[in-house]
């Protein structure tokens, strides 16, 4: 799917297809196996001193942060978190931490739904355009300003004089 963002020129049964795709990886995931999934993920932080009534309203707060996002994004989060790339992989992760997570694996799925609600903007080829000849652009230059490359004597300093010394300097010399 990224390859087929990234591409300008995008047949519009390709297009269909990554909607389609789009659509099909967006479908929240299944309550039962989030919940299986957040349990393991939090079974080497728990309190065996937490009472039962409170592990079940942790988990209904995990089932809220997390019902929009689809069994594969939880998974991945999941396994990022516990992860060598997590710095902070030996902390409990909070819900967030996890949604946060889970938005970041789905970029390129979000990506692809706003490309697809715009229209595909872009994906026509470009117009062909004649080449400007070196000489039209030296014209354009020295009409908007610019002196030609080899004029260049170097950067200007802010309140430079024409010797390219700044006025401070100038009076320096002079005393």
């Amino acid at each position: 799917m990224t390859r087929v963002l990234r591409s300008l020129r995008v047949a519009p049964a390709e297009r269909e297809a990554a909607a389609m795709i789009a659509t099909q990886l967006s479908r929240p995931g299944d309550p039962v196996r989030t919940m299986a999934r957040v349990g393991a993920l939090l079974t080497p932080y728990f309190d065996k001193e937490t009472p039962r009534a409170l592990r079940e309203i942790e988990m209904e707060d995990w089932a809220d942060a997390l019902a929009d996002f689809p069994d594969w994004a939880i998974e991945r989060a999941a396994k990022w978190w516990k992860s060598a790339d997590n710095p902070q992989r030996r902390k409990r992760p909070l819900e967030g931490d996890i949604a946060e997570r889970c938005r970041i694996e789905m970029r390129a799925v979000r990506a692809t739904r706003v490309r697809a609600r715009s229209g595909w903007a872009g994906t026509d080829a470009p117009e062909d355009r004649e080449r400007c000849s070196p000489e039209a652009a030296a014209r354009a230059m020295r009409a908007t300003g610019f002196s030609p490359a080899e004029d260049f004597t170097g950067p200007k300093r802010f309140g430079a004089t024409e010797t390219g010394q700044s006025a401070t300097d100038e009076q320096r010399g002079a005393a």
